[in-house]
């Protein structure tokens, strides 16, 4: 998989100075290797065997609903505050630059599904902690978290449950 990182763009100083964000728009236009990028989240899926998918705004959507789509499971998209209709549950969290806030709609699924959260990239953790705390509190169980990029020296996989399936495809 390491021969996969040249597809990833650096963009210094992205959303703000001092950090080096990664962008997999590279990626997403070669469909071949997107494809060979997928194949573990795949194997992932069919053997943790989620109820539901659920994708992070903005690009954990890209994923989740790929992989949704592809395995024939339920996605659910975790939006930021006040971008969905009707009821909602939400849970504030901190980011590396700031405070945010995640929400789902009220009854999206049954109490006790079971629901791997996808993203793009695992940095500090905060985003994933929070929508894992999302789906715990709208009563699902939470059965891992994965993603296509991991930045390993922010230690973001120290910030997610311990006890539960964290899978990256890549690590920087």
């Amino acid at each position: 998989m390491e021969n996969f990182k040249k597809y990833i763009s650096e963009i210094n100083d992205f959303p703000r100075k001092g950090i080096v964000f990664k962008d997999l728009n590279p990626i997403y236009k070669e469909p071949k290797i997107w494809k060979e990028i997928m194949l573990p989240l795949e194997k992932l899926i069919t053997t943790s065997k989620p109820d539901f998918i659920a994708g992070i705004e903005s690009r954990g959507f890209i994923t989740a609903s790929a992989l949704a789509f592809k395995k024939e499971i339920s996605l659910i998209t975790i939006r930021k505050a006040k971008k969905l209709p009707g009821q909602v549950i939400g849970v504030n969290y901190e980011l590396e630059y700031g405070e945010d806030r995640l929400e789902i709609q009220e009854g999206l699924f049954k109490t006790n599904s079971k629901v791997l959260v996808v993203d793009d990239v695992l940095a500090t953790g905060g985003t994933a902690s929070a929508a894992g705390k999302l789906i715990r509190k709208a009563g699902g169980i939470l059965i891992g978290y994965a993603f296509i990029l991991e930045l390993t020296k922010l230690s973001g996989r120290n910030n997610l449950d311990s006890k539960i399936l964290v899978e990256s495809v890549l690590k920087y």
